[in-house]
């Protein structure tokens, strides 16, 4: 088994981190000459990673030449190493990075990039670590701070400071990093970090995602406390969020209000990603069913917990219904959409919407047929049993799954979602709180008039 150990030694120049040199040594790895040495993923869904400067492998013997290559397996672009003699006894790589520089084109995507703000910087690991085929046993991770201001901390994932990881290096590769001037919220393992002071209360954001996470975590069975939370600030009029390993990152920017109550439904549909999903290779197969239950059960599961009333999750499921009609880019296949989606990003968002939908009426089949006795619930937690498990799954463990739970054969309601067929949404789905009627609406960007659906409160319909 390789044993890995990454050490992180980041350069501060002043507020900022200048670079950062990664040095990764691993035991028992062994490689014969022209295999694989490692990758570094240059761009992630375009969003760019770092380019490795001064890359240089050494091994019980000496500098191991290596041969470089470049590839492009969409919606990655990915630089390779592979070794040019074979491999003696512990193996060292070692490279300097350095924060992605913005443009004034540059628009909110997704956040794995290494980036710098006032007092240190942050990152996803897939942007700055290489990926080592094989590199599965423990990975220890260290923390050299000292070319950083005297206060520095370090943190990702799994921990401050130097931590040890039982599922490789891959893991940390899944998790979010960020290093300086942190200001912090921590309880336990669940942890919320961040880096410049906002002109609203963090502590509250905090304090919400906390109990929203305690809360998910006895939904979906989980046992595991390791959660935390990254916050950035953008220099974009926009900002989003995205979730990893057992993390998220959200941002925040001087032209949007933040507080809990405008930003709590994308603050649980990051926290949703950690438990259900499926294989996404290629990328866009399952990606429905990842995007569709987060938007899913980030508005069902606050409603149900008390958290927010219906009507607000009436308010934001009537906006994610509109947002889904009007889309221009609604009709196309799953894979069409996917494979153009980071060039057009109203096919990025089809997923979400087609995703909650679809499954919203998966649900109320599944009760009607059961007579309540089951739901979506059960579905999509034997899936969850089954990952953790250690099953590969796709999209048929979904369609038998609801068979063996329900009777119910939803393949052809799934391949017409697939295939984007307009789905009429029915009139018992999320949890029987609504009911539904169409209503016409100009499409985005067209203006031509479409169908899209109106909810109301059960209640306030039957007056």
């Amino acid at each position: 088994m390789i044993q890995t150990t990454i050490t992180l030694k980041p350069y501060g120049t002043g507020r900022q981190v200048d670079r950062m040199e990664v040095c990764i040594d691993l035991e028992n790895l062994h490689r014969v000459s022209g295999e694989e040495l490692c990758s570094m993923q240059l761009s992630t869904v375009t969003i760019p990673g770092c380019s490795p400067e001064g890359f240089l492998v050494t091994d019980g013997v000496g500098e191991v030449p290596v041969r470089v290559s470049e590839s492009k397996p969409y919606p990655y672009e990915l630089r390779n190493w592979m070794a040019e003699r074979e491999t003696e006894g512990t193996v060292e790589i070692r490279y300097t990075v350095r924060p992605r520089q913005l443009r004034d084109s540059d628009i909110c995507g997704p956040y794995f990039d290494f980036r710098c703000e006032d007092g240190g910087a942050n990152s996803a690991g897939i942007s700055f670590l290489v990926r080592i085929p094989g590199a599965e046993g423990k990975a220890a991770l260290h923390w050299d701070l000292s070319e950083m201001p005297e206060g520095s901390r370090g943190v990702c994932t799994f921990g401050e400071g130097d931590v040890t990881v039982d599922g490789g290096l891959e893991l940390l590769r899944q998790s979010y990093f960020a290093v300086g001037d942190l200001h912090s919220i921590t309880e336990g393992e669940f942890g919320f970090y961040w880096l410049t002071e906002p002109p609203f209360a963090m502590e509250k954001i905090a304090d919400y995602t906390r109990k929203l996470f305690g809360r998910m975590q006895v939904f979906f069975r989980d046992q595991d406390p390791v959660y935390r939370i990254f916050v950035r600030k953008d220099p974009f009029l926009t900002s989003g969020g995205t979730a990893l390993y057992r993390s998220y990152m959200f941002g925040w920017n001087d032209t949007q209000p933040f507080s809990v109550e405008e930003r709590r439904f994308i603050l649980a549909h990051e926290m949703v990603h950690n438990w259900p999903h499926l294989n996404d290779e290629p990328y866009g197969v399952t990606t429905w069913y990842s995007e569709g239950t987060a938007e899913f059960y980030s508005v069902m599961l606050p409603l149900r917990m008390g958290l927010i009333t219906p009507a607000e999750a009436m308010a934001e499921l009537q906006k994610r219904t509109d947002a889904y009609y009007t889309n221009p880019t609604r009709g196309m296949e799953n894979m069409e959409a996917a494979a153009i989606c980071w060039q057009d990003r109203r096919a990025q968002r089809i997923s979400y919407g087609r995703g909650m939908l679809f499954l919203a009426n998966v649900d109320a089949e599944i009760r009607s047929a059961t007579g309540g006795t089951r739901s979506l619930d059960d579905v999509m937690l034997k899936i969850l049993e089954k990952g953790r498990a250690g099953e590969n799954l796709g999209n048929k463990v979904f369609l038998d799954t609801v068979l063996q739970i329900s009777g119910l054969d939803v393949t052809g309601e799934w391949e017409a979602m697939k295939n984007g067929v307009p789905i009429v949404p029915g009139a018992d789905c999320f949890d029987g709180h609504f009911t539904v009627e169409e209503k016409e609406m100009p499409e985005a960007d067209t203006g031509k008039t479409v169908i899209s659906y109106r909810w109301r409160l059960k209640e306030e319909a039957n007056r």
